[in-house]
């Protein structure tokens, strides 16, 4: 990939004096966009746009549940035109309130039985309601100290139904009182009466005698999202001190009584399964295509989905310059209503990482520490740069100009860049699509390079 420049016309005596003073006899890095603006040293412009970008989508065996990851999601999305289904399922052990536990006086009396889990106040799609059933699961290993993948399901019998029961995404002013005390905003699932009933005929010197006898009796519960209909995500968080499962009940003495089996940080096993479906999309059409020309759309969608490779043309064939500046820009295509963008929104933030091996990754240069990167200057944040209704158009924009200096010198490999989604959760949903390298500019990826010969 040949690369074409045009002079600027404009020069720098005193970085050129700078530069005979120091004997350097190879480019430098200025680093944050310093672009001379003086007279006789040349500075050259680019705009590189047919940059091959390929969209790849392949299984993250990183990517895990259980253990200490107590974040999740629940849901369906079945109506993305572009990115098609995505369903997540949830599953959670539960604790004793006690060992040996009973449930106080005698002559009980079950008023209900209820099911919470600890939820933030923000979701994904649409603001609608959520079907879900739950059933007892019957993976007898199931527990705290295994990590499971995310695309594998845990096993739950379909004949062991415990309750049925429409949820609603959870706003901060939620909040609950029950019996005089307050609960932050959580999801609440009224199970079966017949199960609560179960419960009330376990023993101390049974399934109630300890964490162990009780997971043996109810090894989890599976809540298991409507795959059919729905186009909304939860984020769950099963250790927000909220998830439990609450028995109701009066005795022959005490009316509003109630016994709590908590969700335990340290004893209770959890998975999160999340299932994508991209069968008829678009998206199916133009991903692990391996087209030397690459991909005329990028598809991304954060983690578990479709990133995208992006080689960068011989930046060799720069002469021996300084790096003034090196952008690379993103912009979106825009689907409209039709693509229900209004609903399915973008990633805050994308990230680019380069390839040290075929499957090894680092940050660039640019980003800064991996401790405390420099965000403000590397970029990659969501820029609105048009709002015309249901056609909002946004862009990202990543400076690359130290790594694009190192690769000029041949200090580093100029290696294929993976432009993906990034999110503080592992599993998440925001996704994007605009325009590849061979696509019509200026929806094209491109990158601009601003440079000094020397």
């Amino acid at each position: 990939m040949k690369i074409q420049f045009r002079t600027l016309g404009f020069a720098a005596a005193c970085l050129a004096a700078l530069y005979a003073f120091t004997g350097c006899n190879e480019a430098t890095i200025l680093g944050k966009e310093l672009i001379p603006g003086s007279d006789k040293i040349v500075v050259k412009d680019t705009t590189i746009n047919n940059l091959i970008t390929l969209n790849i989508l392949r299984t993250d065996s990183s990517l895990r549940s259980g253990g200490g990851y107590y974040q999740g999601a629940l849901g369906s999305i079945t109506q993305d035109p572009i990115f098609g289904k995505t369903h997540g399922f949830l599953y959670t052990q539960l604790a004793l309130p006690n060992a040996d536990f009973t449930f106080e006086g005698t002559g009980w009396s079950l008023d209900s039985v209820v099911l919470y889990v600890g939820a933030d106040t923000v979701w994904y799609g649409a603001n609608g309601p959520l079907n879900v059933n739950i059933y007892r699961m019957n993976e007898p290993n199931f527990k705290i100290d295994t990590s499971y993948v995310y695309n594998a399901p845990r096993s739950y019998d379909p004949t062991k139904l415990v309750g049925s029961a429409t949820i609603y995404p959870v706003y901060p002013k939620d909040s609950l009182s029950i019996y005089g005390t307050k609960y932050a905003p959580q999801l609440r699932m009224r199970l079966n009466p017949s199960f609560g009933q179960e419960l009330m005929q376990q023993r101390a010197d049974g399934a109630f005698k300890n964490d162990s006898a009780f997971r043996a009796w109810l090894v989890g519960l599976a809540i298991v999202p409507d795959t059919t209909t729905g186009n909304t995500m939860l984020y769950t968080n099963l250790n927000s001190g909220d998830t439990r499962l609450t028995v109701y009940y009066k005795n022959s003495e005490k009316d509003s009584l109630m016994a709590s089996f908590k969700f335990d940080m340290y004893g209770s096993g959890h998975a999160n399964y999340v299932n994508r479906n991209y069968t008829g999309t678009e998206v199916s059409q133009l991903v692990n295509t391996n087209n030397p020309a690459g991909d005329n759309i990028v598809y991304i969608q954060e983690a578990p989905g479709v990133y995208t490779n992006i080689q960068l043309p011989d930046i060799a064939e720069v002469p021996n310059a300084v790096i003034n500046k090196a952008e690379l820009v993103i912009t979106e295509i825009n689907s409209g209503s039709a693509g229900m963008d209004n609903i399915f929104t973008e990633p805050e933030r994308l990230m680019l990482r380069r390839y040290v091996t075929h499957d090894s990754l680092s940050f660039l240069v640019d980003y800064g520490l991996s401790s405390n990167p420099d965000l403000a200057y590397f970029g990659g944040n969501k820029i609105v740069i048009s709002d015309l209704g249901p056609f909002k158009v946004v862009q990202y924009k990543f400076n690359i100009a130290r790594h694009i200096q190192l690769a000029q010198q041949k200090k580093i490999d100029n290696s294929v860049l993976r432009l993906e989604g990034w999110s503080s959760r592992m599993i998440d949903f925001p996704r994007l699509k605009a325009g590849g390298g061979s696509a019509t500019p200026p929806a094209n990826v491109k990158l601009r390079i601003i440079y000094t010969e020397l």
